[in-house]
């Protein structure tokens, strides 16, 4: 008996042992070496799970020999055994196209597929649901309630998508039973890999008779297209550069969410805009160099498309002059999603964390009035700017013309000769108190343009995202227009290209082009 009490002994120890729990670290970049914010880890085969940070860092309790699953839209499964020795992963993720059509398809039930991909999953149609899928009760007032979720904890709660969209449990308890079309309930750890660690404890996917509608309030510009022109009657083109890049990663963001792709979103001048076509820097006095390519147009062998790249000089942030920035942020109730006021502030801490002690930034919000939150104040005190982003909340109308009033004010109180003076909006473009409609915009604007202070535009949101108010602010302003849809672009927008798109180097630049009639027939401008 000794003997077996001493061996159970040594047993119960070593299984303690092994069972200990350990910490892993480490950086989630992609084929670039960029880090990539949002990238899901989970314990393959459990529901234990995290997300990197807006710097792709990650920190996770594992147990050793447990296996490491990595996935980000867009990229493949990445998988890492976990030994004694290892506490920090540090993972470049591979690009595998084929995997965000694979989500829109699963995730968001595009196509009647669903049943064929290997994951557990419910689905009844809406006269069906009480009582057909399990833990899935609708009740006769207006409101659908999961079993098992009554816990004043929120670790165990499902994922709610409704019509392809994440949404918060108060809102799927407001849907009315009867516009309801159907519920898929997604319980394995395979399910909760096409939402990743947010999916962990099983995702409720509802589908309702109205659809996926969250472009119906969102607003474009009319694209009309460039006739040819005849060379011999008009060899001259001239035309404004154009630097926007928002209609990429726009559209980016409608094919993510399963949604229909309005024509006027895609802008191909903005889609061209958004790559780095790694152009020659300038190397003269003037600020720009002239790249040229001619390739045979593959849908038509009797035309040629010609492509001029202007690459502007670019500086090292602590090349750049001192800034004078102010931030000019939408605090009203339409930037409460997640997507809106709480990107827009992870995304600026972006931007914070570049500033250096002779950059001074102040910020202005605006809701159902202007004010003035954050005194000009240096980047060196770092802390107390973090701290009144972080104290930021959305709630109320949108003067949105108060604001940019206001942010002007201070800017040009503030101006800094020699310095890069902006302002930097950041918003959904939803106004509707005061001055709100695009011809009041651009009113506004080109008066507020001359007092030397240049405008970046950012968009942020979806639903009632109004991109042609934007747009026209942007290029009234002396200005770019960007669109934020994720901590990926941001790290894009105010880290790869801070020196590019936040720092003005001419204004107002055209081009003029003359086409030989000797060798060009006719030509017509794809887009602008």
């Amino acid at each position: 008996m000794k003997h077996f009490f001493l061996l159970l002994s040594m047993c119960l120890i070593t299984a303690h042992f092994l069972a200990q729990t350990k910490t892993i670290t480490g950086i989630v970049s992609d084929e670039n070496g960029l880090p990539l914010p949002g990238t899901n880890v989970l314990v393959k085969h459990s529901t234990n799970g995290t997300q990197t940070d807006f710097n792709g860092k990650y920190t996770i309790q594992v147990q050793v020999g447990d296996i490491l699953q990595f996935s980000y839209i867009g990229y493949q499964v990445t998988e890492i055994k976990l030994t004694k020795k290892v506490s920090e992963v540090n993972v470049s993720m591979v690009p595998d196209n084929s995997v965000l059509e694979e989500v829109v398809i699963m995730g968001y039930g595009a196509r009647k597929e669903s049943k064929s991909v290997g994951y557990s999953v419910s689905s009844v149609q809406s006269e069906q649901i009480s009582g057909r899928v399990a833990g899935v009760q609708v009740t006769s007032g207006s409101a659908i309630k999961i079993r098992g979720n009554s816990s004043p904890s929120n670790k165990n709660k499902p994922l709610y998508v409704v019509d392809g969209m994440i949404v918060s449990e108060k809102k799927v308890s407001k849907i009315n039973p009867n516009n309801i079309q159907s519920v898929n309930v997604l319980k394995d750890s395979n399910a909760s890999a096409i939402y990743g660690a947010r999916g962990k404890n099983g995702v409720i996917v509802v589908s309702t008779l109205k659809g996926n509608n969250h472009g119906e309030n969102e607003s474009y510009d009319d694209i009309v297209e460039n006739s040819f022109e005849v060379a011999k009657l008009s060899p001259l083109s001239t035309f404004s550069i154009d630097v926007d890049k928002a209609s990429y990663s726009n559209v980016r963001r409608m094919i993510n969410n399963g949604q229909h792709v309005m024509a006027n979103a895609v802008k191909i001048e903005e889609m061209i805009n958004y790559f780095d076509y790694n152009y020659p820097q300038p190397t003269n006095e003037h600020p720009f160099s002239i790249n040229t390519e001619v390739v045979q147009t593959p849908w038509n062998d009797q035309t040629q498309l010609v492509r001029i790249g202007l690459q502007g000089k670019t500086f090292e942030n602590d090349k750049l002059p001192p800034s004078n920035l102010t931030f000019l942020i939408d605090v009203s109730g339409s930037m409460s999603d997640a997507n809106k006021l709480p990107l827009l502030k992870s995304a600026f801490k972006l931007l914070v964390n570049q500033l250096r002690e002779q950059d001074k930034v102040s910020i202005v919000v605006y809701a159902g009035a202007a004010g003035l939150v954050l005194e000009p104040t240096s980047g060196a005190h770092k802390e107390d700017i973090l701290e009144a982003l972080n104290k930021l909340s959305a709630g109320g109308s949108t003067a949105g013309g108060q604001g940019i009033e206001l942010a002007y004010e201070v800017a040009a109180k503030n101006f800094k000769k020699n310095g890069n003076n902006r302002v930097i909006l950041a918003t959904d473009g939803d106004f509707n108190v005061g001055a709100s409609s695009d011809k009041a915009m651009e009113t506004l604007i080109e008066e507020k343009r001359k007092s030397g202070v240049f405008l970046s535009v950012l968009g942020f949101g979806y639903g009632n995202y109004k991109d042609s108010k934007l747009e026209t602010l942007a290029d009234k302003g002396n200005g770019n227009h960007a669109y934020i849809d994720n901590m990926q672009e941001a790290q894009k927008v105010f880290g790869k290209e801070f020196g590019g798109t936040l720092f003005t180097i001419a204004k107002d630049v055209k081009i003029q082009v003359e086409f030989n009639p000797s060798k060009v027939q006719a030509y017509r401008l794809i887009g602008y």
